[in-house]
C-alpha cells in the first residue's frame, strides 16, 4: 500500500528531524505572529470603547490590515514550505534560526500553486458539470450523491498527480503539469488511501484534542497547536515524498 507507505515516511521525516523542523519553521512563524497581532491590535483597539464595547463599524483601515495579515501569513507559510522541501530534496540543513529567504523559489512557489489551483477549479467545472449533469437524468438524490462522490474522487487523483510541481518550484527545478502526470500514471489508488489516511488521522487528532480540552482545556489547547504544526510539516513532507520518490526516482 504506497499511500500508507509515503503517510509513514513523511510522518517519520518529520518525527527524526524535529530539531531541525523547530529551527526551519519557529522564527517565521513568530514573525508571522508579531506582525499580525500588531496589525490587528491597533485597529480592533480603536474599535472598542471603554467598556470594551464596539464602538462603530469597521474601517477601511481594517479590512486593510487584514489583508495585510492573509499576505503576511501566507508569505511566512511559503517561507517554511520551500526551506523544508529544499532541506529534505537538497540538504540544505539550516544554519541559525533563520532559515535562507528564497524569494524567486517562493514566488515560483506561490505562482504554481496559483496556477494548480486554477487547474483544479477548470477540472471541477468540467468533471462536476458532467458528473452533476449525468446525476440528474438518473433523476435519484442516491444515484447524484453516488455520482458527486465519484466526481469529487477524480479531482482528488488529478490533484494527487499534479503536486510534483510544487517542490520542483522549491528547488529551482521545471516539472510542467504533464511531466508531473506522466511521472504519477497509474497512482489512483495511491491517492485513495493517502486521502483516506490523511483524513481519518485528522478525525482522529480532532477527537483527542476535544477530549483533551473538555478534560484539561490548557493541556487540549498545546496539543492543537502542536499537532496542526507537525501535521502541516506532515503535509508538506508528503509533496517531498511524492516528488522524491515519483519523480527523482527514490525509495520510499
Amino acid at each position: 500500500m504506497t499511500g500508507w507507505k509515503i503517510f509513514s515516511h513523511s510522518l517519520s521525516m518529520v518525527l527524526r528531524n524535529l530539531g531541525w523542523a523547530l529551527q526551519i519553521a519557529l522564527v517565521p512563524v513568530l514573525i508571522a505572529m508579531v506582525c499580525i497581532a500588531a496589525l490587528l491590535w491597533g485597529q480592533f483597539g480603536e474599535l472598542l470603547d471603554n467598556q470594551g464595547r464596539l464602538d462603530y463599524v469597521p474601517s477601511g483601515g481594517l479590512v486593510t490590515s487584514i489583508l495585510l495579515s492573509v499576505v503576511i501569513f501566507i508569505a511566512a507559510e511559503l517561507w517554511v514550505f520551500v526551506s523544508w522541501h529544499r532541506f529534505v530534496l537538497l540538504e540544505e540543513y539550516p544554519t541559525g534560526w533563520i532559515p535562507k529567504f528564497h524569494g524567486d523559489r517562493i514566488l515560483a512557489y506561490f505562482g504554481t500553486s496559483l496556477l494548480l489551483g486554477l487547474v483544479i477549479i477548470l477540472a471541477w467545472i468540467v468533471i462536476g458539470g458532467v458528473f452533476t449533469a449525468v446525476g440528474a437524468m438518473l433523476s435519484s438524490t442516491v444515484f447524484s450523491i453516488i455520482v458527486l462522490f465519484i466526481a469529487m474522487i477524480a479531482i482528488g487523483i488529478l490533484f494527487f498527480r499534479l503536486l510534483p510541481t510544487l517542490p520542483a518550484a522549491a528547488i529551482g527545478e521545471k516539472l510542467s503539469f504533464s511531466e508531473s502526470m506522466e511521472a504519477t500514471k497509474g497512482t489512483a489508488g495511491t491517492a485513495i488511501v493517502l486521502f483516506l489516511v490523511l483524513m481519518l488521522v485528522q478525525i482522529l487528532l480532532q477527537l483527542i484534542t476535544n477530549v483533551s480540552i473538555y478534560v484539561f482545556a490548557p493541556l487540549g489547547l498545546v496539543f492543537a497547536v502542536v499537532s496542526a504544526l507537525i501535521m502541516t510539516l506532515v503535509n508538506v513532507s508528503i509533496l517531498t515524498t511524492i516528488y522524491g520518490h515519483y519523480v527523482q526516482g527514490r525509495a520510499i
